[in-house]
């Protein structure tokens, strides 16, 4: 089974995960916002889902890592990994400290900043020629852009509220 999600939230999509799990659907592979899955025993599987620190890392050493204590690395897109352990060889979280987690959110703001910022840019330059221009496409285009800055925005604020709260927990 194939289905189309976007999700702007890595929380939000690893529960999704693990209720299709749950559902008797097991995660096999992603692409562009296409989820495959494939049937198995109704919660047969945990999912984590992880931001490599490093976009050099080598995928092939942290594979071999993660097959070490037992977890399964299922997809991969750009430096996001998906991961799966067996429900059945016990509870499976990636970061069970306040300070990695932390870490962990910091790493996913900075990573989308650097997108926002990237976007901002091109918002800025798109919005200057829609005004020169006055053309309909470019103003189409910046609309565009500008949703896309503030769903990236929204992400980063999001990860600072959970960083916020980590700390308190603290």
């Amino acid at each position: 089974m194939k289905k189309f999600k976007l999700y702007y939230d890595k929380d939000l999509e690893q529960d999704w995960l693990q209720k299709m799990s749950q559902d008797g659907w097991a995660f096999k592979n992603f692409f562009l916002g296409v989820y495959t899955f494939v049937p198995c025993q109704p919660g047969e599987y945990i999912y984590q889902i992880d931001l490599l620190d490093d976009k050099n890392k080598s995928i092939q050493s942290f594979t071999a890592f993660m097959e070490d204590i037992g977890v399964e690395v299922v997809a991969q897109w750009y430096r996001w990994v998906y991961l799966r352990k067996k429900a059945d060889d016990g509870p499976f979280e990636m970061y069970t400290d306040i300070e990695s987690k932390i870490n962990q959110y910091n790493r996913i703001k900075n990573f989308f900043l650097s997108f926002l910022f990237i976007e901002s840019i091109c918002f800025i330059v798109e919005f200057s020629a829609a005004i020169r221009t006055e053309n309909p496409t470019l103003w189409l285009f910046t609309a565009l852009i500008g949703l896309i800055c503030l769903a990236f925005l929204r992400i980063v604020w999001k990860c600072s509220f959970k960083i916020e709260q980590l700390k308190r927990e603290k």
